[in-house]
């Protein structure tokens, strides 16, 4: 459960203004809780990634682009609704290892990822971009692993896959003290030429 502070900055050019992409750097434990509606501000560029659809757990929903929050680890998008793409990986469907992470749930909710848990092999991903366009990935492995094992298994590509996208959302138990989860749910994917 985490909500984060915002970067962004507007170039301006003689006559008009260009937004440049928004990034995720803060994580909380807040995170908002209203669905995001048709009307969704969507802060992306044309090649970023704009929504993930995962059809066999119910998920159409926006992508936020996350960077390095403020403990050194990949920020957790703004809302439990919203995925978020981290930045210093590839675009997903470029050669190499694209990371994508999401909430479990929040304080009244579950969140984008409630389910991947329970996501099975060969299930379809589909990416699509701000400029409309889409990849297809399909499901290979999944794993629940200790938080503290968590970022070697999800920086890992595997050797004969060129284009892999790997999702990650929280698992185990809720940690009081700590205020996170024990585990964490890594699935990994491959991108489907079609």
């Amino acid at each position: 459960m985490i909500a984060a502070l915002v970067i962004s900055a507007i170039i301006l050019w003689p006559g008009r203004t260009t937004p440049v992409t928004e990034v995720v750097t803060y994580s909380t434990d807040q995170p908002s809780e209203q669905k995001p509606d048709d009307g969704f501000n969507w802060r992306g560029g044309p090649n970023d990634p704009k929504k993930i659809r995962i059809t066999s757990l119910g998920i159409d929903a926006y992508v936020q682009n996350v960077g390095v929050d403020q403990n050194n680890e990949i920020a957790v998008p703004n809302n439990i609704h919203v995925a978020g793409w981290f930045i210093d990986s590839v675009r997903p469907g470029d050669k190499g290892l694209s990371i994508i992470d999401g909430h479990l749930n929040g304080r009244q909710r579950d969140g984008i990822f409630a389910n991947l848990e329970t996501i099975q092999k060969g299930a379809v991903i589909f990416v699509e971009f701000g400029d409309g366009t889409a990849k297809q990935f399909k499901v290979t492995d999944k794993v629940t692993v200790d938080t503290e094992e968590a970022a070697s298994v999800l920086f890992s590509q595997y050797p004969s896959v060129t284009h892999q996208l790997n999702l990650v959302t929280c698992g185990g138990n809720f940690d009081r003290d700590a205020h996170l989860y024990t585990k964490r749910v890594i699935v990994s994917s491959v991108r489907v030429d079609t």
